[in-house]
């Protein structure tokens, strides 16, 4: 009788309060599916009130009463304060269970979030949407190692084929969606949306996790010193990102504290892993030329991700006067191809050598950004529909072989330290890319109307009846047709350098994660 007390109950067996005593205890049965199933939806949740949060800005500033400054300064606190957390957590879920860690950060996020836009005064603002940010950072970290260790390896690749479109998936349909709760429903759906979310998170964590006593002896010897100054690092390197482009980077005193203090702090942490008796994040695994190459392929990837997530829309807002929601039916051919084209990666993977698969997306990717440098004024949603097909078809081929790469040559205690490590691509590779082509575009822009005013026939435009307003319209608008040229050149040149990167990847050995079926015919 002492042996049935103790034992996990089945969730059936339970009605009313008795039930929700069960599921507050986590005495319960493990649920593999369900565990899977609430990661992944928490995947999808962050990126997708990132994507949205981003592109409301504007709209959540006036709402709030923000200067642009204060607004800009939004923006940062929300996403930086995402690596305040992601880092440590695979390594807290290790130490006090994945319930644990995903139950109280789901429930502290739906208080949050729903108290965020209820807010007013500048700290209290600033202060919930820091605490969004934080609590965000949680969801994504642990995915891979819960999908590991509750999945059959046949169905490995099916999971993180769904991980892998949940980024552009929230990156493109965001731009309409943003739209729409702006208009229609009103901002404060951007933020009890996400709320909807987590309570869904939170449902499926606590029927599916149990608990389990956490691991004190860890939590002792660990050295918190060095988690700290990794994820301030990282903080603050996210910070510099974000400000760069607005403070024009080294003109900025800001700027270079907040870049120089985190690549300081960022490099001081990962020395440590090499004396530290029991490091978080121990570096060894990045020698290898399979693990590091990957890595730096995805985060290049972020600014090849930003040829459609933001040029494309910000061309259509700037050049052709459209509203998000009129621009965001651009985007949705990327979602539809990205969707169709995972079966067939997954089946690419198995069947043949990954690098072969990787090769292909980025030709696609290559195609796509040429066909971005012959665009004109002209051009409107319709017009992206060829270069966005080809996109959606490269980035999930990119961004999935590159997951399956990585964690095929990674032996399995290594895969906590990796988790700390991808953080970088995940959430600095999309402010690099948005730092770069912003940067670009502006730059760009001012050279080309510098240009364009310097060989401009007034004489012969006014004989023509064009007014000097308009002309100067006509000249500012074609700079940005130019920069944004330029700025797909760009993408294309990084596209090469992925694909030269990628051959010097060597094969990848044999693993359940990329050729299981052949595995399975030898065995």
């Amino acid at each position: 009788m002492a042996e049935q007390s103790v034992r996990p109950h089945r969730l059936p067996a339970f009605a009313g309060l008795n039930l929700w005593r069960v599921l507050a205890s986590g005495n319960i049965e493990a649920r593999p599916v369900g565990c899977v199933i609430a990661v992944l939806l928490g995947t999808f949740m962050t990126s997708l009130f990132t994507r949205d949060f981003g592109i409301s800005l504007a709209d959540l500033r006036g709402a709030y009463g923000l200067s642009v400054d204060q607004g800009a300064w939004l923006n940062t606190v929300t996403n930086a304060a995402q690596l305040l957390s992601a880092p440590a957590v695979p390594l807290m879920v290790v130490i006090f269970g994945a319930r644990r860690v995903l139950v109280t950060s789901a429930v502290s996020f739906i208080g949050t979030t729903l108290l965020t836009p209820l807010a007013s005064g500048i700290p209290a603002i600033f202060a919930l949407h820091a605490a969004d940010g934080f609590l965000l950072g949680c969801f994504v970290p642990a995915t891979l190692a819960i999908v590991f260790g509750n999945l059959s390896p046949r169905y490995w690749l099916i999971a993180l084929g769904l991980y892998s479109v949940r980024l552009t998936l929230a990156l493109h349909t965001g731009v309409s969606l943003s739209g729409w709760f702006v208009e229609d429903l009103g901002w404060q759906a951007i933020y009890w949306q996400a709320t909807l979310f987590g309570v869904a998170f939170l449902a499926l964590a606590m029927i599916s996790f149990p608990d389990r006593p956490p691991d004190r002896a860890l939590w002792q010897k660990i050295n918190k010193g060095e988690i700290v100054m990794y994820c301030v690092g990282l903080t603050l390197l996210c910070a510099g990102l974000d400000q760069g482009n607005r403070l024009d980077w080294l003109a900025s005193e800001l700027v270079i504290a907040l870049l120089a203090g985190g690549i300081g702090l960022v490099a001081i942490a990962i020395v440590w892993q090499f004396i530290s008796p029991v490091p978080f994040a121990h570096p060894a695994a990045l020698r290898r030329r399979n693990i590091c190459l990957p890595l730096i392929i995805v985060t290049m990837f972020g600014i090849l991700s930003g040829a459609t997530s933001l040029l494309i829309p910000n061309f259509l807002a700037t050049v052709g006067q459209l509203k998000p929601a009129q621009s965001g039916s651009a985007l949705w051919w990327i979602d539809l191809v990205q969707l169709g084209a995972i079966p067939l990666t997954i089946w690419s993977i198995r069947r043949s050598d990954i690098r072969l698969s990787l090769a292909l997306g980025l030709v696609q990717v290559m195609l796509g950004c040429w066909l971005g440098t012959g665009l004109t004024h002209v051009w409107r949603s319709d017009d992206f529909a060829m270069m966005s097909m080809l996109f959606g078809a490269g980035n999930s081929a990119v961004l999935l072989t590159c997951i399956a790469i990585t964690v095929a040559n990674s032996a399995r205690e290594e895969l906590i330290s990796l988790v700390a490590y991808i953080q970088v691509p995940r959430v600095i590779g999309p402010e690099l890319a948005a730092a770069v082509l912003t940067t670009l575009v502006r730059k760009r822009e001012a050279l080309h109307s510098v240009l364009l005013g310097s060989v401009v026939d007034r004489v012969r435009a006014a004989a023509l009846g064009y007014s000097p307003m308009a002309l100067a319209a006509s000249a500012r608008r074609e700079a940005y047709v130019l920069s944004y040229i330029d700025a797909y050149q760009f993408c294309f040149w990084i596209a090469a350098t992925c694909m030269l990167l990628a051959v010097f990847l060597r094969p990848t050995p044999a693993h359940p994660l990329v050729n299981f079926p052949h595995l399975e015919s030898r065995g």
